[in-house]
């Protein structure tokens, strides 16, 4: 793991989580799908399942304003937190399980909090999925990096009609596309 890559995207999770700033939870967790990509990292996808999964808590005013939502809140704060120092010391077994716990407080408050018809964190591994097949991923790559289902990322990618931008890429091209993102990082 490259903690030189990871400690600003950390710090920047800490920021926006600190700050409720939704957007810029969004915008991150967008981000993220390619540096799980680029780098074969999981750890960027629980960063960016984390992410987006807090951004979409920050829009529902009966999450937000749920006697549960403090203690969740600042639960999640100081679990990015402990993933940043984590990062910082270089120690990727203790990164890896708070990341890990990161992303089961976000299930966690998806159940007991929303009222999701599916899971807020694996909404956003289809999300995150989705950003990875943009970028040139098969759709069976982009699944196992986001751990989302390949069914569900199917029927997403179909509904958002994002399958039709590769229906004229050669695999010439795709391999093409693919180099580039790689050798640019």
């Amino acid at each position: 793991m490259d903690f030189t890559t990871i400690v600003p995207v950390l710090r920047r999770l800490v920021d926006y989580l600190r700050k409720d700033d939704a957007k810029a939870l969004r915008a991150l967790g967008s981000e993220l799908g390619q540096q799980a990509l680029v780098n074969n990292e999981p750890a960027y996808v629980q960063i960016a399942a984390a992410s987006y999964s807090q951004s979409k808590f920050l829009e529902k005013a009966h999450i937000t304003t749920s006697k549960g939502w403090p203690k969740f809140r600042l639960r999640i704060i100081e679990k990015a937190a402990a993933a940043l120092k984590a990062a910082q010391e270089g120690k990727d077994g203790k990164l890896s399980s708070t990341l890990d716990a990161l992303v089961y407080e976000a299930e966690e408050t998806s159940t007991h909090l929303g009222r999701f018809q599916t899971s807020v964190v694996e909404k956003a591994r289809i999300k995150i999925a989705t950003d990875i097949y943009a970028h040139g991923a098969s759709l069976g790559r982009a699944a196992e990096l986001a751990g989302a289902p390949k069914k569900e990322l199917s029927k997403y990618i179909g509904a958002t009609r994002l399958s039709e931008k590769y229906e004229t890429i050669g695999a010439t091209e795709r391999l093409t596309k693919a180099k580039t993102i790689f050798f640019a990082a």
